[in-house]
Order: C-alpha cells, then structure tokens, then sequence
C-alpha cells in the first residue's frame, strides 16, 4: 500500500497540489521540454491518451474562415493569442507555437468567475477534485449534481462526498439522449471494437428538471458537444456559467465554441490553457 492511500488526508493534499497553479506551470515546462525530444514526430498523445492532437485530416487547415470568426468574437486578447497557438501547435506540430502563459487560477475556476449562495454546478466527469475546488471557492453553496458514469471513480466519489446531503452523485454519463453507451478508456466506442468495454447509462441535463441551474462543467472525453446538445434548453434559460474542455479533437476546437455562441449569443467566450496540449478549457459567461 502506498503512502497516500494510507493517509487519506495527504492523498487529498496531493490531488488538490496537483490541480494547483503552481503544479499547472510545472507540467507545461516538463511537457514543454518531452514535446520537443520526441512527442512532436508521432501523435503520441492519441496513443496514449486516445484524443487526438494533430491535424490529419486537415479539418482545421480546411475552416481557417471558422477560426477566424471565432477569434474575433473571443472576449480578451489572453483568449485570441492561446487559441491561435493551440491551432497552430495542432497543425504545425512545433512546439515553438505553443501559447507559454502561466497558470494564475484552478483549471475549470476563471478568475473573472463571480458565485453566490445560490449556486448549483453540474459537474459532468466528475473527479471530487472539482467538487473540493468549487466548495473552496463557493462555501455557501445550494447544491452539486455530479456524474461520473466509471463505477470505480463513482465509488471513490461516493466515499469521499457521499454524506453531503448537497451533493447528488449520478454514476451516469451525460448525452444528447437518455441510453447505454459502450465505454472502453474513458471513450465512447462502437461496441464491436472492443470486448472489454463497458455499458454506461446516459442522463440529458435538460430532463433533470432542476429549477436553475449557475454553473456547468464539462469534460467527459470528446463527448462535450453531444452533452451540450443535450443541456441547450437549460442552457438558453438559465445562461449559467460554463467551463467545457474543447481539447479532444480539432473539430471540438471549433464546432463547441461555434455551437454555444449560436445558441446564447451574449455570451462572453474565453479560453485558458492548463496543461502543454490537454486541458484546453472554453469559458462562457454573461
């Protein structure tokens, strides 16, 4: 048994130093330094982690006019410089594109985020680092719903916030439509592909009936527009605050913010960068 799984308390420590600024900074340099020894010849990223990082197919090279609109409606220049880069990285596979910044905030937490008493956050892939996260910066919050559809993440969650009476803890993905998917890494696959793959149940945000909902987090491994589709009415009704994960495939760098400007166009759109290619988080807010 390791250390920190014998110490609960200093497992906890190490997740929440993990997800620190400070830690953010450290990766990207670390990363920084692999990428150009030998990450950027191969897409070693899609092997390890089964997304996507290059541009194969071209589909970015093919709507510079999409990225282009995106840009200009961007709400800051951080947002602008950040996301050409992370087209240009995809495309160019040279590191020297690579948007350097450092991290000064919690990944999924935007400085410029403002929360009340009355908040309730949806946290889709839910890891309980998120949930520890928005309680330190939102203490009086009103109420959590989080999903985790891998059972022994759901479990894990279950023992470290199963006896908050404000937490909702759902061991479902969330989709366009309520059904079992094939679930194989963390990915959605075609269930012929692999026999040890897993049959997950799915949840629409729309038919939780909640009354409002502030704040919604996503990143449920290239599922982010299909889990969007499924929250568009609450999303139009509510506008809550949004941080979705746009990083799992080129066509996600476009398609995800083009669909949520579409559908609420006051939006202010931002984006922030937390790992040197993974993490690549969209910010929406009134």
């Amino acid at each position: 048994m390791s250390i920190l799984k014998k110490f609960p308390k200093l497992h906890t420590c190490h997740r929440i130093l993990k997800e620190s600024p400070l830690y953010n900074n450290f990766r990207i340099i670390k990363h920084l330094r692999k990428f150009y020894r030998y990450h950027n010849q191969t897409d070693y990223y899609h092997t390890k982690f089964g997304w996507t990082l290059f541009d194969k197919d071209n589909f970015l090279k093919n709507n510079l006019h999409r990225i282009e609109e995106i840009k200009n409606i961007l709400a800051d220049e951080r947002s602008k410089m950040i996301y050409q880069g992370m087209i240009n990285l995809r495309q160019t596979r040279n590191a020297k594109d690579y948007p350097f910044h450092f991290v000064k905030e919690y990944q999924y937490f935007l400085k410029k985020m403002k929360f009340t008493k009355d908040e309730v956050f949806i946290d889709c892939g839910a890891s309980g680092i998120t949930i520890d996260t928005f309680i330190k910066h939102c203490p009086r919050y009103k109420q959590i719903l989080a999903f985790e559809p891998v059972l022994k993440d759901y479990e894990r969650l279950v023992v470290r916030h199963g006896g908050n009476p404000k937490i909702t803890l759902l061991n479902k993905g969330v989709y366009d439509s309520e059904c079992e998917l094939s679930f194989f890494e963390n990915k959605i696959i075609d269930n012929a592909l692999h026999s040890d793959s897993i049959e997950i149940k799915t949840q629409t945000i729309d038919n939780l009936e909640l009354k409002k909902v502030t704040f919604i987090k996503m990143d449920v491994e290239g599922a982010e527009l299909q889990a969007l589709k499924g929250a568009e009415n609450t999303i139009i009704r509510d506008k809550p605050k949004l941080a979705i994960c746009i990083y799992h495939s080129c066509e996600d760098m476009v398609k995800i913010p083009e669909y949520i400007h579409n559908i609420v166009p006051e939006y202010k759109l931002f984006i922030r960068q937390y790992h040197f290619v993974g993490d690549t988080v969209l910010y929406a807010m009134i």
